[in-house]
């Protein structure tokens, strides 16, 4: 069962108080825009809850540093580091992809290894599932989403779920290929194929770019 792990404090000078224990846990490089930056990650333990802080470095000047979760205190520290990291690669894992070398700390270098791998091995499994149930059922959201270019491609985290990217913006949308159905929480826009096809003739509209005429009047 998959860790359910509280969302960030909305305050990035949060820290913690009455702390037990702060350990280094491991770290690791990840691509960027400005080249490779080091992201390190700190187990802080309270009474009640295990947090996880992310400090992030560039050469050696630290760029930011907060916490970025917390699950209910259990079990040994190298256990609770293990599923906040685990937690937290997996929320980013269309943001960056983690590059050796790793940096031990709590966790040897085969536990991280084995956490990124882990989550990695189950994308491609889930990813190959949804294609292949694209294959043989063919949701209309997606072929909409294909002859519109958004570029649909599994999301990984099952056999049912797809994300494309949101016409004229910088991020994604998020499709359920079962349900036919698609969401973007940033624009805060959702339906089905027709509904995604007028989103798209909007944000042409709005760029002076012309609009996508598919199967009938638009």
């Amino acid at each position: 069962m998959r860790e359910k792990v509280s969302d960030a404090p909305i305050d990035p000078e949060f820290f913690p108080a009455s702390i037990e224990f702060l350990g280094f846990i491991g770290g690791w490089g990840c691509e960027s825009e400005i080249g490779t930056v080091h992201r390190l990650f700190y187990l802080i333990r309270t009474s009640d809850l295990d947090w996880l802080e992310e400090v992030v470095k560039y050469f050696d000047q630290i760029v930011s540093r907060k916490c970025v979760g917390s699950i209910p205190r259990d079990g040994s520290k190298r256990e609770a580091a293990a599923r906040l990291l685990d937690a937290h690669v997996r929320s980013r894992v269309h943001i960056e992809c983690p590059v050796l070398p790793y940096r031990t700390g709590l966790l040897t270098n085969g536990e991280l290894e084995s956490i990124v791998n882990a989550i990695a091995g189950e994308l491609k499994r889930n990813s190959e599932a949804a294609e292949e149930a694209q294959r043989r059922q063919g949701a209309p959201i997606i072929k909409m989403a294909t002859e519109l270019n958004l570029k649909p491609r599994p999301a990984g985290h099952n056999d049912n779920a797809w994300m494309a990217s949101c016409p004229g913006t910088n991020h994604w949308l998020m499709i359920l290929a079962r349900e036919n159905q698609f969401g973007c929480g940033w624009c805060k826009r959702e339906g089905g194929p027709e509904e995604l096809h007028s989103f798209y003739n909007e944000r042409k509209i709005r760029s002076g770019s012309p609009r996508a005429v598919i199967g009938g009047d638009s």
